[in-house]
């Protein structure tokens, strides 16, 4: 019975697809309204799933992404399903069935990433480019670059400061290179991105609405289990291990490891700011003077929340993990 489709759910999908479809047509064309839709455009289908069922809300879906194939054309319609509606889907069988917030996260995180690949892998097909191809045309855009900063003066700055045009080369090559070996990192950390930013809004609309959902601690309280280090240990291990024996691909999946962790860790460290900000009932100066001060010293406190992140990972020192278990 559960799967059975009324006419009542089926107009309600209905809607909520044309809705959906008007969200992400809007993105497409409305360069300002990107990002807003980004938020948002997948909520109308979670709703859609709690409010009836998981087949309600596929063929939602699918009438979203038809609509949106006739205005913008089938490669933007494929795109917006894969990254928007794919995420819609599992978030929405989540919620209806009540999983927990981490639960939920994990599934989002993982269906981000997987959208992103299958994005990637289609744009090459399309394009028929392959990888070779792509990393020769991120170098060519080096001689681009330094052409707009010749035609604009802005390489006589560099001269001032000691740096000729083979330096400036060999900088911008590097930060290409660096950027190769860490666009997994990059994609894992825009995907979980995605899927928090998916969740919150998913969440906050589906209370409105007035449906039961998954406690979702305060940002005071985040935290992970201590094993969670053995994942930052295997990184460090493989990049060390990569240098030793000469192995590109083990620096590389180490570097990416320790990037992602990093970004996690950073984290953490903020949420035991927030923690101690709380538990010490900190006046709004002294909020301002700490926000300054991470501000004029960005390196300092980016290194320190780190540390400080991984310190109560390892420690507990907030004893969030013995009262989760005690409750």
């Amino acid at each position: 019975m559960q799967n059975t489709i009324t006419t009542k759910a089926m107009a309600e999908g209905a809607l909520l697809a044309v809705i959906t479809a008007i969200l992400a047509l809007l993105g497409a064309f409305i360069p300002l309204a990107n990002f807003l839709t980004f938020l948002v455009v997948a909520v109308p289908i979670i709703i859609v799933i709690v409010r009836n069922n998981l087949s309600t809300g596929i063929i939602s879906s699918i009438v979203a992404a038809f609509l949106v194939g006739i205005l913008a054309g089938p490669i933007v319609a494929v795109f917006f399903y894969l990254q928007f509606m794919l995420m819609a889907l599992v978030y929405g069988h989540l919620f209806k069935n009540r999983y927990g917030s981490g639960k939920i996260l994990v599934a989002g995180t993982f269906i981000a990433a997987l959208s992103t690949i299958l994005i990637i892998v289609i744009t090459m097909f399309i394009g028929q480019v392959g990888l070779e191809q792509q990393k020769q045309a991120l170098f060519e855009t080096v001689d681009r670059t330094i052409k707009i900063y010749e035609d604009y003066g802005m390489m006589k700055q560099f001269e001032e400061k000691g740096i000729n045009k083979e330096q400036l080369r060999t900088m911008l090559t590097d930060m290409i290179k660096l950027f190769i070996r860490v666009l997994p990192a990059l994609l894992v950390i825009g995907s979980v991105f995605t899927a928090v930013t998916h969740f919150i809004m998913a969440r906050m609309a589906l209370k409105r609405l007035g449906h039961e959902i998954p406690k979702f601690p305060p940002f005071s309280e985040w935290h992970l289990p201590w094993y969670t280090i053995w994942g930052l240990i295997l990184g460090w291990a493989s990049y060390l291990l990569g240098d030793i024996y000469n192995r590109e691909v083990w620096q590389i999946l180490g570097q990416n490891i320790m990037i992602a962790y990093g970004m996690i860790l950073f984290v953490l460290g903020l949420s035991v700011v927030a923690f101690y900000i709380r538990k010490y009932k900190l006046s709004r100066v002294n909020r301002l003077l700490i926000l300054l001060l991470a501000v004029i010293m960005f390196q300092v406190f980016v290194i320190s929340t780190i540390l400080i992140g991984m310190f109560d990972l390892v420690m507990d020192h907030r004893k969030l993990n013995k009262r989760q278990k005690a409750s």
